[in-house]
C-alpha cells in the first residue's frame, strides 16, 4: 500500500498502453486522460480551466515530499483516506503510512489496515499528518506521543484532520498555534494551549501548520495543501482525478446548518458537542 508498484502488484488492472490508472493519470496530465478515456466531449469544459495560470506552489516538482500518515487503534479510515487519494495524485510525493508497532492496524469499526511500517524506524518527515479517530487512547499514550513529536519537531509542515489536532496538541507541538478540528471536539484544544477556529482550512507559522475540521474537511484540506505545496493547477488536476465535485442531498453537515433537532440527537450521543467540548476516549 506504500507505492504503485506494489497496488499493480496486488492487481490492479493496466488500462491501454499497460499502465495502471493512477500510474496513467500521473504520466501525462489532462493530454494522457484525454487520450485513454477517449476525451473530447468529456473533458471538453474542463480543459479550458485547467488551462489557465495557475499559482506555483511552495515547492518545486523537483524537490521530492515525504509524506507520513500516522495511523493508529480506534483511528478513522476516512480522516486520511481522502487525503491519501489526493497526496497520491501530486508529483514527486511520496506516502508512508505508519504505526507505533507497524504491522496491521485495527482502526474504528474494526476496520484492519496495513501493513503499515514503524514510526520508531522513520528518521524524518516533509510532513506529518495525525488523523482523528473515535477513540484517541492509542494515540495520547507517552510512547506514541514522543514519536509524533518527534517527527513534528524536524518536519517541514505539522498537519492533522479532524480531531487529530487534539493528539498534536496534546504533544505540546501546538501551543499558542491556531487550528482547525472536529466541531463537537474542538473547543478541548484550548486545554492545550492551542487556538481553536471553526474553520474547514486552518494555518499558522506561514503554513508550517494546516489543519482540517472533521473527516470529510480531510478532502479540502489535502486540495488546500496540495495547491500551496505544489501549485494550483496540481491541486486542480487532483481534484478533477478524484472527481471531487460534491453536491449534499442535505445541508446538514455543520451546525451552522442543520436543524435543531438534529443538533439535539448529535448532542445526545455525544453530550457537549453543541459546545465543542464532546469527550472522546482516551482525553482527559
Amino acid at each position: 500500500m506504500t507505492n504503485d508498484s506494489e497496488n499493480n502488484r496486488s492487481g490492479e488492472r493496466p488500462i491501454s498502453g499497460g499502465y495502471s490508472r493512477r500510474e496513467a493519470l500521473k504520466l501525462g496530465g489532462l493530454a494522457t486522460l484525454g487520450t485513454l478515456l477517449g476525451g473530447g466531449a468529456l473533458l471538453g469544459r474542463a480543459t479550458p480551466a485547467l488551462a489557465q495560470a495557475s499559482s506555483a506552489g511552495t515547492l518545486s516538482p523537483a524537490n521530492p515530499l515525504d509524506i507520513v500518515i500516522a495511523v493508529y487503534p480506534g483511528g478513522t479510515l476516512l480522516d486520511f483516506a481522502g487525503p491519501s487519494e489526493v497526496f497520491h495524485q501530486l508529483p514527486n510525493t511520496n506516502i508512508r503510512y505508519a504505526s507505533l508497532n507497524g504491522g496491521f492496524v485495527t482502526l474504528e469499526y474494526g476496520v484492519e489496515y496495513g501493513k503499515t511500517e514503524r514510526l520508531a524506524d522513520i528518521d524524518k518527515a516533509g510532513l506529518i499528518l495525525v488523523p482523528g479517530g473515535s477513540d484517541l487512547t492509542a494515540p495520547m499514550q507517552p510512547e506514541y506521543q514522543a514519536q509524533i513529536r518527534r517527527l513534528a519537531d524536524s518536519a517541514k509542515y505539522v498537519t492533522s484532520v479532524c480531531n487529530g489536532s487534539l493528539v498534536l496538541a496534546a504533544t505540546g507541538v501546538l501551543k499558542g498555534k491556531r487550528s482547525a478540528c472536529h466541531w463537537a471536539f474542538i473547543n478541548k484544544l484550548s486545554e492545550y494551549g492551542a487556538i481553536p477556529v471553526p474553520d474547514r482550512f486552518v494555518e499558522d507559522d506561514n503554513g508550517r501548520f494546516m489543519s482540517g475540521g472533521g473527516i470529510t474537511a480531510g478532502i479540502d484540506f489535502a486540495l488546500r495543501v496540495a495547491g500551496k505545496l505544489r501549485g494550483q493547477q496540481a491541486a486542480e488536476f487532483a481534484q478533477l482525478v478524484i472527481e471531487y465535485d460534491p453536491a449534499p442531498p442535505y445541508h446538514s453537515g455543520h451546525p451552522r446548518d442543520a436543524r435543531p433537532e438534529v443538533i439535539a440527537m448529535v448532542d445526545k450521543e455525544l453530550p457537549g458537542a453543541s459546545k465543542g467540548l464532546a469527550r472522546v476516549p482516551g482525553v482527559r
